[in-house]
């Protein structure tokens, strides 16, 4: 296991994530991770000498178990936030993600070791409709899968 590419200085936390969502035939595979109030998209840190694309195919295998047959990256985030008092700066690539596996959209939940954390993942499945409805976060890449603005390549600043 490598080094995850993220420092931290008196006044910033820096990191970079790669993130994949997964869609089959027109529904979104999210989750919630140990009952959170909000979804996420699967994804995770990008480790040291690792690519972006790389990477989210490990964190998809990691976390899901599966296979991706194709990555297309359809947009690049840069968050700026503040958590605790520290400054928090991203940079997150989020691609659309097919998978080798046949997969079947019926929710469920997994357990996922990270890093010696076991997690509890809830696996819910929705259309892009069914989203308008849902926290699901960030919600500016929310926003495109509802519009499904996933053909272009979209760079995003977030600053809250």
């Amino acid at each position: 296991m490598k080094e995850e590419v993220k420092f931290k200085t008196e006044e910033y936390n820096y990191y970079n994530r790669a993130v994949g969502i997964i869609k089959k035939d027109d529904m979104y595979l999210i989750l919630n991770v140990d009952n959170s109030p909000y979804y996420h998209i699967p994804g995770g840190h990008i480790e040291i000498g690792e690519d972006s694309l790389s990477a989210v195919t490990r964190e998809i295998k990691e976390e899901l178990g599966f296979t991706v047959k194709e990555a297309k990256l359809f947009c690049i985030q840069e968050n700026f936030y503040e958590k605790k008092g520290i400054i928090q700066h991203g940079v997150e690539y989020y691609y659309l993600i097919e998978t080798v596996e046949n997969l079947d959209t019926t929710d469920l939940k997994i357990e996922e070791n990270d890093r010696g954390t076991i997690k509890q993942l809830f696996i819910k499945w929705v259309t892009a409709k069914e989203l308008e409805n849902i926290d699901l976060r960030p919600f500016t890449v929310k926003n495109l899968l509802i519009n499904n603005r996933v053909d272009t390549l979209t760079h995003i600043i977030q600053r809250d």
